[in-house]
């Protein structure tokens, strides 16, 4: 076996703790061969005269990047939305609104659908339908704030939907929110990318947003990761069978670059069996290559910003000291679930957000955890907890201690949400926001991901970006009022993430949740060639330029498919 190519006179970042940096790196086929100093290479006799040697000339190269958490489906089935303008003032933006629907009339555009107004426009109450008709009457209307978990809608909209004062919530989402009368406000908690009252609408108005996405559509997403020099993501639930099919799709034709884990999205204990039904149909029909899914997604709670997370103190905005927030499953009903999904070998990936919804999900998975191997069977799956954004210095270190895996989107942790969630939680608790520091050091598997859920976060799903802002706490594109914190930080200061830190969360820890560790997320012999060949060295740069730190070339799989 002679290697095909070697990069050398380089300063290769292994991830390997026995070997963390090498001079050299040499690929046969798929996998690395050869990983050390030139003069070992040298003597390696892995070399002959087909070898092509790269000359780094002096450059980092960097282990193949993991995205734990995104929404390519989304993005590709939402880029027909309108982007709304960024601002403070709900006049300039629905004035932009009215000036655009009076540009498009609903003959062209009969359903508006915006994205993403602030979630600090408006106070507790949220938005209401009647200022919305007070510019677009004519068509239904729906407008999404900043974080995709709260929408508006005008009156039309909730007409053709169907939602009035005698319509009956269902328990699950989403929420209407509603007056003294039991009428619909127009604002919405935990809206759906499209609903069955959606669907009554669009029949009515004879339109059809695009519901199904194909390989096509989701290439050129998939492909700014590839620039970004990500080659594994984990789906943030894929939305139906087309989002597994158009990944299987494209792996079959060799146009996918890079590994998909699917998962399955779940509202409620008592739709279990159809998920895990779900997940087999899919594990028969989708497996490939690069193409997998033995992931059930939840919902635990809300978000911090809207009041509907699970807290374990009163929400600060409620006199009455009676409210906690929202949770979406209980403790027992949880531990029901984890050990369904052991029976079964699914993992599961948890959205919580508030420090109650965290020692929830930690309680439930250290009880169900002690429960099977109490009684000597094995544990077998992972729970993995995204976001996370307030975790109670008490559960801090449990991650660590019961082998719970945490992933955190890095281009959060500035100000790209305001401080909407002060009205809730209250300013010291806020201030005590997103820090991952104290799990880092106590040796939680921490990952990281993009979260990118539209056409306008796409470009924030660059590795560089969320770096950038997860080691400075300032966020690029909405940073914080100086007035009320000094150079636009996000407190506390101490929070802020270490590149080295970042580095292996996108890599050897970000490939955890896979179980891919034996063949990615480090460079040693036997693994996989994915490698990133970077424009600077990311451990020397200043903080506040790490954005602008490129993939100037990407190995996939041995294969150049960038640079």
């Amino acid at each position: 076996m002679y290697a095909d190519f070697v990069l050398e006179n380089g300063k290769i970042y292994t991830e390997n703790k026995a070997r963390p940096w090498a001079e050299c790196v040499a690929v046969s086929g798929e996998r690395i061969c050869f990983v050390g100093s030139e003069a070992d290479f040298a003597r390696s006799g892995l070399s002959n005269a087909q070898t092509q040697r790269i000359d780094l000339k002096g450059k980092v190269v960097i282990p193949g990047m993991i995205d734990g958490h995104t929404h390519p489906e989304t993005i590709a089935k939402s880029r027909w939305r309108l982007t709304l303008p960024e601002t403070e003032d709900a006049g300039e933006l629905l004035t932009f609104l009215k000036e655009y629907c009076e540009a498009h009339p609903p003959e062209e555009v009969p359903f508006i659908f915006g994205v993403s107004y602030p979630t600090t426009m408006f106070g507790e109450e949220g938005p209401r339908k009647e200022l919305l008709d007070q510019y677009v009457s004519d068509r239904p209307v729906r407008l999404n704030d900043f974080t995709d978990h709260g929408c508006w809608y005008n009156s039309m909209a909730l007409e053709l939907m169907g939602i009035n004062a005698k319509h009956q919530e269902t328990g699950v989402a989403p929420f209407f929110m509603r007056d003294e009368n039991n009428e619909p406000t127009g604002w919405v908690k935990e809206p759906i990318p499209s609903s069955g009252f959606e669907d009554q609408m669009f029949k009515k108005i004879g339109w059809q947003p695009p519901k199904t996405v194909d390989g096509e559509m989701v290439r050129p997403f998939l492909e700014y990761l590839n620039d970004c020099g990500v080659i594994c993501l984990l789906d943030g639930f894929t939305e139906g069978e087309d989002g597994m099919k158009a990944f299987y799709d494209l792996d079959m034709a060799g146009k996918l670059n890079l590994y998909y884990e699917g998962a399955c999205r779940l509202l409620e204990l008592e739709e279990l069996d159809a998920c895990i039904d779900t997940i087999r149909d899919w594990q028969k029909k989708y497996r490939s290559k690069h193409v997998d899914i033995h992931t059930v997604k939840l919902f635990l709670d809300g978000t911090n910003e809207m009041g509907n997370a699970a807290s374990l103190e009163p929400l600060y905005n409620d006199p009455s000291g009676k409210n906690y927030g929202e949770i979406n499953m209980s403790e027992d009903a949880l531990i029901k679930l984890l050990l369904r999904l052991n029976e079964e070998k699914l993992d599961l990936h948890i959205h919580v957000v508030c420090d109650r919804g965290f020692r929830v999900a930690c309680d439930a998975y250290e009880k169900a955890k002690k429960a099977v191997t109490q009684e000597g069977r094995s544990w077998d799956i992972y729970m993995q907890l995204a976001h996370c954004e307030l975790v109670h210095p008490d559960d801090m270190k449990r991650p660590a201690k019961l082998g719970i895996i945490i992933n955190w989107s890095p281009h959060w942790s500035g100000g790209y949400f305001g401080d909407a969630a002060i009205e809730y939680l209250g300013r010291k608790r806020w201030n005590s926001m997103y820090d991952f520091t104290a799990m880092i050091e106590s040796g939680a598997v921490v990952t990281y991901g993009s979260d990118a859920i539209g056409p306008g976060e796409a470009l924030r799903a660059n590795p560089f970006y969320g770096m950038q802002i997860g080691a400075t706490r300032v966020d690029i594109d909405f940073p914080l009022d100086q007035a009320l914190y000094p150079g636009s930080v996000r407190p506390p200061a101490s929070a802020k993430l270490d590149v080295k830190d970042m580095v292996r969360g996108y890599t050897i820890d970000g490939a955890v949740p896979f179980r891919f560790e034996d063949k990615m997320g480090s460079i040693e012999s036997g693994k996989l060639a994915n490698l990133v060949v970077l424009s600077e060295n990311i451990f020397g740069v200043e903080a506040g330029r790490l954005k602008e730190v490129k993939a100037e070339a990407v190995y996939f799989e041995g294969r150049k498919i960038r640079g």
